[in-house]
């Protein structure tokens, strides 16, 4: 009888306690799934090439050592320069008459890299090589919205318009004569490719999971 008492006990016991089981499983569920939904992705960096290699066709024939108005330039090696003597360069070319400062495979204005010196806390000694342009574009890229469309808070033609504010070979995508620069009549920029091919570039970035 003994026994059958502790059995009836442990079985009550049981079943008493798996609501409370329930209820804490459900509980882990909902947190595993709202931490998941607040997770911000990143861009997977090898899906930023097509994108990258698109704008400094257009913006430089993919030239790094590029400069406004000679994307075929190898006399000046900015690639060998450090970032501050780039930026004396801009500030010297601007003096002289040039209507752009723009350099480089992603044709980086003075402003701009001045800004992204800052925002990345880059060392002015530091070479604008390959690399370094590589870097200051995909910031670029971020800034203008690449990891929110990846997260899906931003749509592909948003984000694509949004380029077009960068980078004024591209074309802005929305709105009237949508296939122009967002630039166009300032006298310097036109859009040197079509929209559709800007808009597949786009598709191709993928997040990290």
């Amino acid at each position: 009888m003994k026994i059958i008492r502790r059995y009836k006990r442990r079985l009550r016991a049981g079943i008493e306690a798996k609501p409370v089981l329930l209820a804490v499983g459900i509980l882990a569920i909902i947190v595993i799934m709202n931490f998941n939904h607040d997770k911000q992705l990143s861009v997977a960096p090898a899906s930023y090439k097509p994108l990258l290699d698109l704008i400094a066709d257009v913006e430089s024939k993919g030239n790094y050592n590029a400069y406004f108005g000679n994307a075929d330039n190898s006399s000046i090696q900015f690639t060998k320069m450090s970032i501050a003597e780039v930026q004396q360069w801009q500030k010297e070319q601007v003096a002289s008459g040039s209507p752009s400062s723009a350099v480089g495979r992603y044709q980086i204005i003075d402003v701009t890299l001045s800004e992204l010196v800052n925002n990345l806390h880059l060392d002015q000694n530091q070479l604008f090589d390959e690399s370094t342009q590589d870097k200051m574009a995909i910031a670029l890229l971020e800034r203008r919205g690449s990891v929110a469309l990846v997260n899906n808070k931003m749509s592909r033609t948003d984000f694509a318009a949004n380029l077009a504010k960068e980078w004024a070979s591209l074309p802005k995508i929305t709105g009237s004569n949508p296939d122009d620069s967002y630039y166009a009549g300032d006298g310097l920029n036109r859009s040197l490719v079509h929209r559709d091919k800007v808009l597949s570039a786009v598709d191709l970035l993928k997040p990290i999971y």
